[in-house]
């Protein structure tokens, strides 16, 4: 019985190789088609909010790989840049083929019918959680949001480790916070439901939150020693001043929120073959080796921040933001909670 088992397995393994050889050299030979039309095309334009002086660091690793490349960088600020895309998609003008925006703006080019779906063959090498389940962008890098910590005011043991603990009464007046961007509002309702996070962020606001714009402004005030605590902070701009050695630290929450930076194709890309080969390098090892160097931090596995404490934040699997819900009524939640408007 073993020797006919034997037997038959020799047969089926022949019977299958020849198809699966072919089917390789398929897949193979369309990668290498679509990358000899890349390279006719020989340039893609972009539209991103990434700042020129970045943009060039990263520029500089993409002509290494792709010297034949050209890429066309649109510098604009996310408002600026989702106009320009509905007017000219509204407008029948191809004239774009990848956009670099945060996915709520992405998220409405969707529903606008300006994107297409593209899963790029490097995304699988990116942790989970950091790809549009729909299929229409890619996070090429992100930030986490966690509790930022004056430890020259406040023993680190001592401060808020939870969500829950943000509410208690020994935090009260003590707690700077971002008001311009409602995205704990969104993460918290992406989480727990809508009903919940708002009820959560009520009970927030009561807080008497110092209130603040910018989260470099805040860490630098926290540094400075103006308030003990910052809730819902960016780590980047924590981890910073703690690794020169400044009075701050930081605590991840019960999870953390992720925001990102994102990447989607237009749905009328004139340059198809280029704008794919644009998006999969900015996923590539290359790619994120090029955005650690502007201080981002990556999303490919293998390629970890210098800060063993983010990478390792990044392997908790924070919650990422989607940001899949009605954009117009969470601004005025928002408003209605922190602003009295």
């Amino acid at each position: 019985m073993k020797f006919a088992a034997i037997a038959e397995s020799v047969v089926m393994i022949r019977f299958i190789t020849p198809f699966l050889l072919s089917f390789m050299t398929v897949a193979i030979c369309s990668e290498a088609a679509e990358f000899d039309q890349a390279r006719k095309e020989g340039e893609v334009i972009l539209y991103t909010t990434m700042v020129v002086s970045d943009f060039q660091v990263f520029h500089k690793a993409l002509v290494k790989k792709y010297p034949f490349l050209k890429v066309n960088h649109v510098r604009l600020g996310a408002a600026a840049l989702v106009a320009r895309a509905a007017a000219e998609f509204r407008a029948g003008k191809h004239l774009t083929d990848v956009y670099g925006v945060s996915p709520d703006s992405l998220n409405y080019l969707r529903d606008a019918g300006v994107l297409a779906q593209y899963t790029s063959p490097e995304a699988k090498f990116l942790h989970k959680g950091y790809m549009d389940p729909k299929g229409f962008w890619s996070a090429i890098t992100t930030d986490v949001l966690v509790t930022g910590v004056n430890t020259a005011q406040m023993n680190v043991k001592a401060a808020p480790r939870r969500y829950a603990d943000y509410l208690k009464p020994e935090y009260k007046n003590k707690m700077a916070f971002h008001i311009g961007t409602n995205n704990p509002l969104i993460g918290m309702g992406e989480i727990h439901g809508e009903e919940k996070a708002l009820s959560y962020m009520r009970a927030f606001a009561k807080q008497d939150l110092i209130q603040h714009n910018g989260y470099t402004k805040i860490s630098q005030l926290l540094a400075a020693g103006e308030f003990p605590l910052v809730a819902f902070m960016q780590v980047t701009k924590l981890e910073k001043i703690r690794e020169r050695n400044g009075p701050v630290d930081w605590l991840p929450l019960d999870p953390s929120l992720a925001t990102v930076s994102s990447i989607g194709i237009a749905k009328n890309t004139p340059h198809p073959n280029a704008a794919r080969l644009l998006i999969d390098f900015y996923l590539s090892e290359e790619g994120q080796r090029a955005l650690k160097e502007i201080d981002k931090i990556p999303l490919r596995k293998g390629v970890e921040s210098d800060s063993k404490r983010i990478a390792e934040l990044i392997e908790q699997a924070p919650h990422v933001i989607k940001y899949e819900g009605d954009p117009g009524k969470q601004i005025r939640q928002f408003n209605e909670i922190f602003l009295g408007r």
